[in-house]
């Protein structure tokens, strides 16, 4: 299957507007902390998933003129799909200043009102972008048995018994036992950041004369973690503001992926990837809806949260 261009890809495309989706920041948004972006030129893409061969001991000392140490390497070949997301944000003609030729968007002259529905639309895109990857990694089935921990009563790390620091170096023993690899990345919800620094067993690893609460860059040495994102987004449900990331902590394994998919080792055990498809998210050209006399911007994400390796990764449920 030939590969697509850009250009095929991102249909109906808009530069301008493409270039101000792409430039704006969003705080509070982790998923791909969790699921680094792994782009893809197909939606349908197959990935070779190495097994355990490169845990295993092999006598590999050669005699001159002797054959070479081959291993067995079985790969799975497991397919990645992408889904496609798409908002509209449409804006009332009277904000707008039209070119003279006929009805048409005059963007250069409305990048301020573009700026403000790009700003919207990326924000949709990525609340629901976040949803789903705290969907994948706060579910228990995600992962295999043994990588889940429920805290009740004092073992809560809101309750002055709670242990914190004894839970997550135990699981990053637990990811070092199955998957080979040390986590490097610790994911807090709000919800749990804002109690564990000042769990008693945390404070006991901080300077006597420290009043205050643990720094992040504390915890960071204190779990031995060199990676701590914390979980602030928030979603309305029936009018009901919740935090995205609930009542979850998560430990795990996350790799270094270079602009172009690069970096990856394929005895690097990942709990997971973004899947996106290459030139995603975009911008698409505005069009004026003459039923509510307003144009239309429009922007269309074409991604997918997907588990590589479950065993890399760790879930602490109801910590706080």
């Amino acid at each position: 299957m030939p590969v697509m261009t850009p250009e095929q890809i991102r249909l109906r495309q808009n530069p301008v507007l493409t270039s101000l989706l792409l430039g704006v920041a969003q705080s509070g948004f982790i998923a791909e902390a969790l699921f680094p972006r792994l782009p893809q030129a197909l939606r349908g893409m197959t990935l070779p998933r190495i097994g355990k061969a490169h845990l295993k001991q092999y006598n590999l000392r050669r005699a001159p003129g002797s054959a070479t140490k081959r291993i067995n390497v079985q790969y799975d070949g497991v397919t990645y799909t992408v889904n496609q997301y798409s908002v509209e944000v449409p804006l009332p003609r009277e904000l707008i200043q039209e070119s003279e030729a006929g009805r048409r968007m005059n963007v250069s002259a409305n990048l301020d009102i573009s700026q403000i529905a790009m700003t919207t639309a990326n924000s949709v895109l990525a609340l629901s972008y976040e949803l789903e990857a705290a969907t994948l990694a706060t579910s228990s089935a995600t992962y295999p048995t043994g990588n889940v921990l429920a805290l009740t009563g004092t073992a809560k790390w809101s309750n002055d018994a709670g242990t914190p620091v004894s839970d997550i170096r135990n699981a990053a023993e637990v990811i070092r036992g199955a998957s080979g690899v040390r986590p490097n990345t610790l994911m807090l919800s709000a919800q749990v950041a804002a109690v564990i620094v000042t769990n008693p067993e945390v404070r006991s690893y901080l300077p006597q004369t420290q009043l205050g609460p643990a720094t992040v860059e504390q915890l960071k040495t204190i779990f031995n973690v060199p990676n701590i994102v914390i979980g602030e987004a928030i979603w309305i449900d029936d009018e009901t503001t919740r935090d995205v990331w609930g009542n979850n902590a998560w430990l795990g394994f996350v790799p270094s992926i270079g602009g172009a998919g690069g970096n990856i080792n394929l005895a690097q055990p990942a709990f997971g990837f973004t899947n996106v498809l290459e030139g995603h998210p975009f911008a698409e050209q505005p069009y004026y809806d003459e039923a509510h006399k307003s144009w239309v911007y429009g922007a269309t994400f074409e991604r997918e949260c997907n588990t590589a390796y479950p065993e890399a990764g760790f879930l602490f449920q109801t910590p706080a």
